[in-house]
């Protein structure tokens, strides 16, 4: 416990934030993660997600990684387990936020607003 006067609760909350250090420390050494860089993220406040190369699945839908860390800005990173990422590609698709990029466009990406990835999932459909 620090020293000095502490506020009511301030061990078991410290205790509590170790333990969640501990918790990200394990569970990232562990895994898989895929890095991505988006420049366009400041500009845009969306990511761009590949999904499909050439018509057929790539990128998030055919990666063995269990998490994806994309920087969104210098030194900044969103870190997200890949199932919620996937989730919100689907419900960016759905929505139609999608663009071609690459080579001739042939990489569909999904542009996914960075707002859903700190929720850590996108909002509900809208029917």
């Amino acid at each position: 416990m620090a020293e000095g006067l502490a506020r009511a609760g301030f061990d078991r909350d410290l205790k509590h934030g170790e333990a969640s250090e501990s918790d990200f420390v394990r569970a990232i050494t562990r895994a898989h993660v895929e890095n991505k860089d988006d420049g366009w993220t400041p500009v845009t406040g969306n990511v761009a997600i590949e999904y499909a190369q050439r018509g057929r699945p790539s990128g998030i839908i055919t990666t063995t990684a269990d998490y994806w860390a994309v920087e969104v800005q210098d030194d900044v990173w969103i870190v997200i387990r890949t199932s919620l990422l996937r989730q919100a590609v689907a419900q960016a698709v759905a929505q139609g936020f999608t663009k071609l990029v690459g080579d001739r466009n042939q990489y569909q990406n999904a542009l996914v607003p960075v707002e859903w990835l700190w929720r850590g999932a996108p909002p509900p459909k809208v029917a």
